[in-house]
């Protein structure tokens, strides 16, 4: 009789030991995670960084030398030309004093707007426009484009025009070293700065 409640007692203690490790799953046996844990660790993982947007054109700058005005960026630093533009092509050194530019005050020589003009002499329009987009700032890809009265054409992120005898350069630079911050100021943002551009060639100085 007693060696019969014996074996029952080892039975049901094996049977509550069983139970025990089917609810914890088992020796060796990874518990699963609930839809609620994962949901979880969704949340908390870190964003992924985007490129902040560009700042308003809420600044005005006009060029008593070049002889136009144009809206830039706020917060942007301005430094006006002091000497006429007088080389055949572009000078794009930052910031030589024939050009007048409009840089980020962070980036400054890697995010700026660089513009000058000159008068035509005996170049055509289509001469003159021809020969700066053929330079080392130029672009191979362009289209035509009509600035406040005046022609030419435009391409990656410069424009060449001409209005009363007078040529315009117009160049927004984007360093390659840090292109999250640049990242804004693609060639529809330059086509948002050329649509504030005014050109006043009859106040040029050279």
């Amino acid at each position: 009789m007693n060696r019969i409640v014996t074996v029952g007692r080892r039975t049901v203690a094996a049977t509550v030991v069983a139970v025990l490790l089917g609810a914890c799953g088992g020796p060796g046996v990874q518990p699963t995670s609930s839809p609620e844990s994962s949901a979880a660790s969704e949340a908390t993982a870190e964003p992924t960084s985007s490129p902040a947007s560009a700042p308003p054109l809420t600044q005005s700058f006009t060029s008593t030398l070049h002889g136009f005005s144009v809206s830039y960026p706020e917060g942007w630093d301005a430094q006006a030309a002091t000497e006429p533009w007088t080389d055949s092509t572009f000078p794009l050194s930052f910031p030589v004093p024939q050009v007048d530019w409009l840089s980020d005050p962070v980036l400054t020589s890697d995010l700026f707007l660089a513009i000058a003009s000159q008068p035509l002499g005996d170049s055509t329009p289509e001469d003159w426009v021809a020969e700066q987009l053929a330079s080392e700032e130029g672009c191979d890809t362009t289209e035509p484009i009509t600035l406040d009265g005046g022609t030419g054409l435009t391409g990656c992120t410069v424009a060449a025009v001409t209005a009363a005898g007078r040529g315009y350069w117009i160049q927004l630079y984007t360093s390659g070293d840090d292109p999250l911050a640049v990242a804004p100021y693609d060639r529809a943002w330059f086509e948002e700065f050329l649509a504030t551009v005014q050109l006043h060639p009859e106040d040029a100085v050279d």
